[in-house]
């Protein structure tokens, strides 16, 4: 089992604190917010935190949890999480959607699912909700609305924890589900938390930081990232910008490989490069998608077709590329790589897209702090 550092048991020791304080007042979904560095070690210490509920001195509750993200991916990458950090000492039951037919979650469960599962407008993307018309409703098996209703029946209080909550949490329809789970506390996980959740949780003295600097001193994640400059495009004056920038990374990515040689690590730094969402203009104007300029001029460049991994759109995660000998050498994706994932190894970042909001901006960025070998 892995130990905390001790910036993450203090951190730990705040969450105590501050939710069993918390739980002391009127009402519900009372908002605890966790804001954390990315490659900090978020969910390894919501991890903690949720064990040392289960025998925390003087506050024996009939709890359970629901723990959400926005992606099946990272749903699963939760949960697996848990499991790698206790391996058997666990004492909480880890569920998935599998177990909702189990009607009902016992003390101290987790539930770990995908929150388009049960928030998106589309009725096929909604399997899990009962359905308004009843005539809909199926011979057997449970509904996401029967969960609750049992968990409930029991008397038993629910956490609710949003990872990556400025993704997940948006109005109307989500706001509709937290009405129905109707949870005594909602903690919302984020490097990068909207100010307004932010600011009633400090009205409420339940909002808990971690110190960025300790971070980087405990070697879990970069000081600093190196941007392009303009010098560094002068010498490809008269070339193409997207192919400029491609070289950049390459570059990089390359020098990176050689550093990680000499010191005799066995690290295959990867680089990513973030496509636009929306290709439609370059389309009915008769050019090429991103994805087409990007991929042909990788082949170009002699990168190999095995080497280039796609994740977005009807391509999936390609399984172990976050390991740091993996053979993949060049990521191109759009939205899903851009936050909670989890790649040490990701070193280079060659950005396409317009990013307009600064949360996400952060977000994307923070895929390539994470240190490789803390």
């Amino acid at each position: 089992m892995f130990n905390p550092l001790p910036f993450q048991q203090e951190t730990i020791e705040k969450l105590f604190a501050t939710l069993t304080e918390l739980w002391k007042k009127d009402g519900k979904q009372l908002p605890l917010v966790f804001k954390s560095p990315t490659g900090s070690g978020k969910t390894f210490m919501m991890a903690h935190f949720v064990r040392g509920l289960n025998k925390l001195p003087n506050w024996d509750i009939d709890k359970a949890f629901i723990w959400i993200t926005f992606s099946d991916d990272l749903a699963m990458q939760s949960k697996k999480k848990f499991e790698e950090y206790f391996e058997n000492t666990l004492e909480n039951n880890l569920l998935t959607v599998n177990d909702i037919n189990r009607g009902k979650m016992l003390k101290n469960d987790i539930l770990f699912f995908n929150w388009q599962k049960v928030v998106s407008r589309a009725a096929e993307s909604r399997v899990l909700r009962r359905p308004d018309d009843e005539l809909m409703v199926k011979e057997s098996g449970k509904y996401f609305e029967d969960f609750i209703d049992g968990t409930e029946k029991d008397n038993r209080s629910i956490i609710l924890i949003i990872d990556e909550a400025h993704t997940n949490v948006t109005p109307d329809l989500a706001q509709q589900i937290i009405d129905y789970i109707d949870p005594k506390i909602v903690i919302h996980i984020s490097a990068t938390p909207k100010p307004e959740i932010v600011a009633k949780a400090a009205d409420l003295n339940s909002y808990v930081t971690t110190d960025r600097a300790r971070v980087v001193a405990e070697g879990l994640i970069k000081e600093k990232i190196i941007t392009q400059t303009d010098e560094d495009l002068k010498q490809f004056k008269g070339k193409d910008l997207d192919e400029a920038l491609l070289d950049l990374g390459l570059e990089k990515r390359e020098e990176l490989k050689q550093e990680f040689e000499k010191l005799g690590k066995k690290v295959n730094p990867l680089l990513l490069i973030q496509l636009p969402n929306d290709d439609t203009e370059r389309v009915q104007a008769g050019e090429k998608t991103k994805e087409q300029i990007t991929s042909d001029y990788l082949k170009k460049k002699g990168i190999k077709e095995n080497k280039i991994a796609r994740w977005f759109d009807n391509f999936p995660k390609p399984d172990g590329i976050e390991d740091n000998e993996d053979d993949y050498d060049v990521l191109l994706f759009k939205l899903a790589a851009g936050t909670g994932w989890d790649c040490p190894r990701a070193s280079v970042l060659v950005m396409f897209r317009n990013v307009r909001v600064e949360q996400r901006y952060i977000q994307t960025v923070g895929r390539i702090l994470r240190m490789p070998e803390p």
